[in-house]
């Protein structure tokens, strides 16, 4: 091997490998400050979207505890008072769909009385429920409980409209006598949380402790987590208190994805809910896809200043060292081989060179002196 393949190959190892290591550095690096920094961009879109979603459930306890405060408190429960209030409450509140006040037929002179006031196709409009209504969901468990709820949301008006609905119950004289609650009309969540890509490529749904979906993109409405790992890693999330974000495998899409979940504290526990919180998804193969375009440029700059750096290098190395060489193993070829006719060499190099040289040069006029005397000593 030549002196100038092993000065390249040295080259390679004491330019190469620290420039790979400054990459790979510079690439960890910036990847650190990358994650870190969508990480907090995700946080605060989570954060941004939950409280959109909380504004839109919590005005509706609100108005139903004061339905109740003022049925609570009026002197007498007549037909027209209640029917007044009804419409009043939901002409005073566009962001609700409807408004009920049921009572209990045993305790309160107005028997099996249920008023419901709603907006159809953007008209207010009263009926009486003319089913057995003590029996449902929406009336037994506020008076049951004794406190408000949330009632999980159902396909209301023959099925055709999603529908979530807080009732609280109704006391009088320190007895439970019936319940009074708001509708929300959920089909505008949906649409906007079908509609919300953060980031760009982001899902966001909503699901409770027990793997049950809200919405989502992908997803009929109210639906079940697909599979039972999906459900468990997503339980767990949503135990854990205040806002998280984790790397799992995303249950619906299965990618591995970064999750976010926020609490929606207007449907928590504490409030009625069933702790239903807000999951903002981004797959990692998408989401790091800005980092892995910045580490594909480092590489192709590395790569160039790398190379640059190579061949110059080599080329001064070969200025230098190699071709001076070359030109004394051609010089001292030429004297073994009988051809004193070169000239002598120029001896503007390294030190070590030139006293090479000098060397080479001597040698050459030793030679071409003994030369001429043989020369002159053959001449008859």
């Amino acid at each position: 091997m030549s002196i100038r393949q092993r000065i390249q190959i040295l080259l390679a190892f004491l330019v190469g490998i620290p420039l790979l290591l400054l990459l790979f550095e510079s690439y960890q690096s910036g990847r650190r400050m990358l994650v870190a920094e969508m990480k907090q961009q995700s946080l605060q879109i989570a954060s941004l979207e939950m409280a959109k979603i909380d504004m839109i459930f919590e005005p509706a306890r609100i108005i139903s505890e004061g339905l109740v405060r003022t049925l609570e408190t009026a002197p007498n429960l007549d037909p027209g008072t209640i029917s007044a209030l009804l419409r009043r409450t939901l002409h005073d509140s566009p962001g609700i769909y409807g408004a009920v006040v049921a009572f209990d037929p045993a305790l309160t002179k107005l028997g099996r009385y249920a008023p419901y006031v709603c907006r159809r196709n953007g008209v207010e409009s009263e009926i009486t429920l003319p089913y057995e209504y003590t029996s449902w969901d929406w009336y037994k468990l506020p008076v049951e409980s004794g406190r408000g709820r949330w009632i999980n949301p159902y396909y209301g008006e023959g099925g055709k409209a999603l529908m979530i609905t807080y009732m609280v119950p109704v006391r009088r004289d320190g007895h439970v006598v019936g319940a009074a609650g708001v509708d929300l009309d959920l089909d505008s969540l949906l649409a906007a949380l079908h509609n919300l890509k953060p980031g760009g490529d982001g899902t966001v749904y909503l699901v409770n402790r027990l793997g049950r979906i809200l919405a989502h993109p992908n997803l009929p409405a109210i639906a079940d987590l697909p599979g039972n790992d999906g459900k468990g890693e997503m339980a767990a999330l949503i135990a854990k208190k205040g806002t998280d974000t984790v790397k799992m495998v995303d249950p619906v899409s299965r990618k591995k994805s970064w999750i976010v979940e926020s609490p929606i504290s207007a449907l928590s526990t504490d409030r009625g809910g069933e702790d239903w919180s807000l999951i903002v998804s981004w797959p990692i193969k998408e989401r790091l896809a800005p980092l892995n375009a910045m580490g594909r440029r480092m590489l192709v700059l590395y790569l160039f200043l790398g190379g640059g750096a190579l061949w110059f290098l080599n080329r001064i190395l070969d200025d230098t060292i190699t071709r001076p060489l070359r030109r004394l193993a051609e010089q001292a070829h030429a004297y073994a081989a009988g051809d004193l006719t070169k000239p002598p060499l120029p001896l503007n190099d390294a030190l070590e060179l030139r006293e090479m040289g000098k060397s080479l040069n001597t040698l050459g006029e030793t030679l071409q002196k003994n030369s001429e005397k043989t020369d002159v000593g053959d001449t008859p």
